[in-house]
């Protein structure tokens, strides 16, 4: 469904009633409230979560991709959805299963400026090194949302291209032509980002804050005041594919990292950090060889 009106240019408060009367906008996926419901009993196990998810078997094979990716972290390879439950358990399958059958819900294809397989590749890309980011700065406990706020803090990308295609190619084509950034494009059109356009969805989703911050605040995450942490390291996961050109997308064109990311992540000192991010060039660029489509 495009948008009811067939101004070029809208204001926040425009873009943000037709996403109110959007009729068909996404709910949450059938799959992810089955493996929710199957966690919150007390019968659950890994032959019944393999039975549920196996039904899907696109997306079984991004799971199996996701979990042999070299910044997942796991020291044997995955070729069974049934083995890759067993190793990684059934909490961390679930995460998996929920930020892909997010994304996967809005999903969009034949919009100007917009290659799925290339946000997907950026998506993965982020949440597997966010997650890997979470748990060697010992926030172990944060490392599956952050899995999840990176495989979606660019949501908003693809619920603009599906619902706004017009402003969208037009955001796109100012960049290109008028060398406007991505942001003050998507304000000149839409009088919002597509931070707050994710924001939208996710509030509507009812995701967890920690999830709605990282949606809504991933390119400038000091204003995330609530729940901080996560934001800021999907913030440094999506800052470093800019920095290494690698699954970098043109949205994030520009994006550097905030000075504050020193301070909220404990590192010692500016310097720690930067060495902190070099160490991961040779990962992403082996995470991002390893995405095959």
């Amino acid at each position: 469904m495009e948008n009811e009106t067939d101004s070029l240019v809208l204001t926040g408060e425009e873009t943000f009633n037709i996403l109110l009367s959007i009729k068909d906008l996404p709910s949450i996926p059938k799959i992810m409230l089955e493996v929710q419901a199957l966690l919150r009993s007390e019968s659950h196990n890994t032959v019944k979560l393999s039975s549920i998810v196996g039904k899907d078997h696109g997306l079984t094979t991004k799971i199996l991709m996701v979990a042999n990716s070299p910044l997942y972290g796991l020291q044997r390879k995955v070729s069974s959805l049934e083995f890759a439950i067993m190793l990684l358990g059934v909490n961390e399958v679930s995460n998996i299963v929920t930020a892909l059958s997010l994304a996967e819900t809005i999903k969009v294809d034949n919009v100007k400026g917009l290659n799925f397989m290339e946000f997907w590749k950026h998506s993965m890309l982020v949440g597997t090194a966010a997650k890997d980011i979470a748990k060697r700065l010992g926030f172990f406990d944060l490392s599956g949302d952050a899995f999840v706020g990176g495989m979606l803090h660019d949501l908003g990308i693809q619920l603009t291209a599906r619902y706004f295609p017009k402003q969208y190619s037009k955001i796109v084509e100012s960049v290109a032509k008028d060398g406007l950034n991505f942001k003050d494009a998507e304000e000149k059109y839409l009088g919002l980002t597509h931070q707050e356009i994710g924001g939208f969805i996710s509030r509507r989703w009812n995701l967890p804050p920690h999830l709605i911050n990282s949606l809504m605040f991933h390119h400038n995450p000091y204003g995330a005041m609530d729940s901080p942490v996560v934001p800021y390291i999907v913030h440094v996961a999506d800052c470093m594919t800019q920095k290494f050109k690698i699954a970098d997308v043109h949205w994030d064109e520009g994006l550097e990292f905030d000075k504050s990311v020193v301070n909220v992540l404990k590192f010692e000192n500016e310097e720690k950090f930067i060495d902190f991010v070099e160490d991961y060039k040779v990962r992403f660029e082996e995470t991002a060889n390893s995405i095959v489509f």
